[in-house]
Order: C-alpha cells, then structure tokens, then sequence
C-alpha cells in the first residue's frame, strides 16, 4: 500500500466482514465512484480468517474495472428499444462478459483491491461464517471519499502508515510506554 499510496495515507476502515450461514449474494459495486483526476480514492486489505471455499460466498472481482471507461458501461442500464427480445444493456453486457476473479483465499492471505472495482460478495451456501478483517487506507491528496469508513470514531483521520509503523517498531521493541505519544 505505501507502493501505491505513499507512508502518508491514512487509515480509513479497521474491520471485520462477516457473512453468516444464509446470507445473500450482493450486488456488484464499487465502494468509491470513479472520479475525474484518475487517482486512486482507497486501498482495502482483505485478510482471510479461515480457508475461503466455493460455498462461503467468497467475494468476486472484476480485474481492471475501476476505470473510466467500465464505470461508464456499468452506469448505463438501458436497454435499446431497436434490439429486439436478446437486447441488452451495457451495464449487462458487461457483468456477463467481463472476466472475474473469485477470492478463494486460503486462512491468514490476503486481497488488496481499488476501491473503484467492481465486485461482489457471493451469497454463503455454506454451514459455517465467512470472516474477513479488513483494513483500508486512504489517499492523502483526496479529502472526503464519498462513504464513512468503518472505524471507530476516535480513530478517522489519526494514523498514516508511518505513525503505524513507528508504533509497530516501538511495539517490536518492547516500549509499550512509547505507544500511541
């Protein structure tokens, strides 16, 4: 994440996505609107609690949608009354033919994704909870993303990366009455 966003990014969402026995598919989404400068809003860090299997509604990716272009396709939702009865839309054409990623992630991996994409949570057939922590940090030249993160309130806006990871090294080196000064 510092890669793409820098040490100056900060830490937007600190959490866990739970999906029980039952639950259903979402709809495919992004978590961020494209926006108009192309830069990156959030990057968010799936951590798998458990192997990931088939039946627990893993979550599907649309590589390479968060551009322009898709974001545009996947807005349009009209069908053109010239087409006939296989009509369909841009928006539809795209889910079924763009490809897509299915996260089967094995305990303790993890997914970083734009937060641009598009993707899905699939719906758990299975007997047991899908558990994800997750964490996402923001780019530091955008101000408000367009959604509340899911992070205490005494938490927005405190850490970067490089405040994270002063606070690891002094944790590293057993000065737990350094943490967090």
């Amino acid at each position: 994440i510092v890669s793409l966003l820098g040490k100056k990014a900060v830490l937007y969402e600190l959490s866990c996505l739970m999906s029980d026995p039952g639950s259903q598919r979402q709809v495919v989404h992004p978590d961020t609107p494209y926006n108009e400068n192309d830069e990156p809003v959030l990057y968010t860090c799936f951590v798998a609690l458990q192997d990931i299997h088939p039946n627990m509604g893993p979550t599907t990716w649309l590589p390479k949608s968060h551009t322009m272009a898709i974001h545009e396709e996947f807005q349009d939702d009209q069908v053109p009354r010239a087409g006939g009865e296989d009509a369909e839309s841009r928006k539809d054409k795209l889910l079924r033919s763009h490809p897509s990623v299915l996260g089967l992630l094995p305990k303790g991996s993890c997914g970083i994704f734009d937060s641009r994409l598009l993707h899905c949570g699939g719906a758990n057939q299975s007997d047991q909870s899908r558990a994800l922590f997750y964490f996402t940090f923001k780019n530091p030249k955008i101000g408000y993303p367009g959604n509340p993160g899911s992070i205490r309130q005494g938490l927005v806006g405190k850490y970067t990366i490089a405040d994270l990871d002063k606070q690891l090294t002094l944790f590293g080196k057993g000065k737990p009455s350094e943490l967090a000064k």
